[in-house]
């Protein structure tokens, strides 16, 4: 069997819609080995140089710019097309700018050389499939906004040791990060238990991954469904959440403390919806619960700082 008819078999078992790539634009222009599509008068988009093929369009350790000149206009690169570096086995390590928001669906799909993505912390969106059988991927960072795991995002990415979900992720699709031998250690850091769809893991994973939650919600992940049929269920550290650039005051995580965060961490004491909180840092006296004296310590410590 030659390689050509190997990748083709491979994605085909993924389930690849290769009937959609034939609806795909081809790119506009190449810079530094970066292939790139045109969208509207001010976007462009990171893609394949041909579907019609299964060659390989990149290898090796790829940085994509953040903005292209085409016909005399400027375009800033928002987004990685669907399946931009599908079935690119040589493809090392990608470096996508600040300006990107999304990556698509397939994006990264069968790169089974591929270690590391380093993402911006802006990216809005993950869509399905974007890095199944990513099979030597070794790290990734779900950006901080990231309400939803897509189906099949991580299927099959057998040497990540560990995935951090921000506090922010409200659902885990099902077959969103099913096959992780490597998988030893998930960290979730949403104050409740975000909804996991049946099958969002394979079973035989969760039985060698330690789960990493909130201490004052760990009994509720210990009953939720899905979540608790991981073996191991601890809380996350301090450490850990430094670690990710969470901090004590920054209640609303906009990397400020001030009057919002103590208008947000005044709602979590009289039960009213925080769905954009960070009760650990609300936590102001790091005593392991919040109530009204972390407000009282709050208030007076913004006080002060007005006044300095």
């Amino acid at each position: 069997m030659t390689s050509k008819m190997r990748r083709l078999l491979t994605c085909l078992l993924l389930w690849l819609p290769l009937a959609s790539i034939s609806l795909l634009h081809a790119y506009e222009l190449e810079v530094d080995g970066v292939y790139i599509g045109i969208i509207g008068s001010h976007f462009a988009y990171v893609t394949n140089r041909d579907y019609s093929t299964l060659e390989p369009s990149y290898s090796g350790d790829v940085v994509v710019p953040e903005q292209v000149v085409y016909e005399g206009r400027t375009y800033n690169i928002v987004s990685v097309g669907p399946n931009a570096f599908y079935c690119c086995e040589g493809l090392r390590s990608v470096k996508l700018p600040s300006t990107v928001k999304a990556i698509s669906a397939s994006a990264f799909l069968g790169c089974t050389g591929l270690q590391w993505v380093d993402m911006p912390a802006g990216l809005q969106g993950i869509n399905y499939t974007a890095f199944a059988a990513c099979t030597s991927l070794k790290q990734i960072s779900l950006p901080r906004g990231t309400e939803l795991v897509d189906s099949m995002t991580f299927y099959c990415c057998a040497s990540l040791p560990s995935i951090i979900l921000p506090h922010r992720v409200r659902t885990v699709c099902s077959t969103s990060m099913q096959h992780l031998c490597s998988l030893s250690d998930l960290y979730v850091f949403a104050s409740a238990p975000p909804l996991a769809e049946q099958g969002a893991f394979t079973l035989d994973d969760q039985k060698h991954c330690t789960l990493h939650v909130p201490a004052e919600t760990l009994q509720k992940y210990k009953q939720a469904a899905v979540w608790q049929d991981f073996a191991s269920i601890v809380p996350l550290t301090d450490k850990e959440y430094t670690d990710q650039g969470y901090q004590r005051g920054d209640v609303n995580d906009d990397g400020a403390v001030d009057a919002a965060d103590l208008d947000l961490l005044q709602r979590i004491i009289v039960n009213l919806p925080d769905d954009s909180a960070v009760r650990w840092a609300a936590d102001i006296n790091e005593d392991g619960k919040v109530n009204a004296i972390d407000y009282v310590l709050f208030a007076d410590k913004l006080s002060h700082q007005q006044y300095e």
